[in-house]
């Protein structure tokens, strides 16, 4: 009778370690990927949310004639605006007020959790969007012409080896300090997350009344111009808060791009007081007495400075 030896199958240790070799390979590239995908939606969220407070924003101005303080009160956020940031630069770096807004507390928080820090201009060194118009430091609409140095943004050059300032008039500023996290307000803590590690341009936008800050592309590496940076800056300009009003008529500003005079005059003593263009209220210089807001129509004589917004016809403004 023949006999046949016994075949024995499976994997030699070799064939496994290769396997295991191959395993680690495959995961660690999926990890990469899934880490990738995971902060490319964590910056598109960031992006959307950015936008989205910019509306809530105009809304505001809208509605109240005028921008919110932040919730700049120390410990937990509650999302309501302190009740004044009128110059101090300390008071107007915050976070975005969503009580105020009337938003929810998840549309003020970034791709990563983290609160987005909200700068706006209110009186120093700037005009003050905090307050309806009613004194000679507080924004009129005449910042859609000749808008008043504020908030500065620096971004790199072309070479990459120097900032330059790009503008000096931006009103508001909308930060998410990035994945780091150097800088925010988190849901967690009343404290800001230490900036000790963070590079020299993180740091600069992390600075309390910071009146100037850095708009980058990222870059990881602490030798960078500027250090590691992934800070994501969006700001507005008195033409991104006024225009969109103008355009849907709420606000009229051909006042704001006529030559002729705006403001009402004095005749005849005491409380006698007559106006040389419309729409402008208050009680002129010299008079004790009330004047109220002149609404004869704007003079035919009334030339437009350069290109009149959508809607900003002398006209049909009174």
């Amino acid at each position: 009778m023949e006999s046949h030896p016994h075949t024995q199958q499976g994997f030699s240790l070799v064939e496994m370690a290769v396997v295991m070799v191959i395993i680690g390979i495959f995961m660690t590239l999926g990890l990469k990927v899934a880490m990738s995908t995971m902060d490319n939606t964590a910056y598109s969220v960031t992006k959307t949310k950015q936008e989205q407070i910019k509306t809530a924003l105009i809304g505001f101005l809208r509605t109240n004639g005028r921008l919110p303080c932040p919730d700049n009160a120390a410990g937990v956020a509650t999302g309501i605006e302190a009740v004044s940031c009128v110059a101090n630069a300390g008071e107007a770096y915050g976070i975005v007020p969503w009580q105020t807004l009337g938003i929810p507390r998840d549309a003020v928080l970034d791709g990563w959790g983290s609160f987005f820090t909200y700068r706006v201009a209110n009186g120093v060194a700037s005009k003050n969007w905090t307050q309806k118009a009613s004194g000679s430091t507080d924004f009129t609409v005449n910042e859609l012409k000749i808008p008043n140095v504020a908030l500065s943004i620096q971004e790199l050059n072309a070479a990459g080896n120097a900032l330059v300032t790009t503008t000096t008039n931006a009103v508001v500023v909308i930060l998410s300090h990035g994945k780091n996290s150097f800088g925010a307000k988190t849901t967690k803590v009343g404290d800001r997350m230490p900036v000790s590690d963070a590079g020299a341009d993180e740091a600069t936008n992390a600075t309390s009344g910071a009146a100037l800050f850095i708009l980058r592309a990222a870059n990881d590496s602490a030798s960078a111009f500027g250090g590691a940076y992934d800070d994501l800056v969006v700001y507005m300009s008195p033409q991104d808060l006024l225009q969109p009003l103008i355009n849907e008529g709420s606000l009229k500003a051909c006042q704001a791009y006529c030559s002729s005079s705006v403001s009402s005059v004095c005749t005849g003593g005491t409380g006698a007081c007559s106006c040389t263009a419309a729409g402008v209220p208050g009680i002129p210089s010299g008079c004790t007495g009330t004047c109220g807001t002149c609404t004869a129509p704007v003079l035919a004589s009334c030339a437009p400075i350069g290109t009149l917004p959508v809607g900003a016809t002398p006209t049909n403004c009174l």
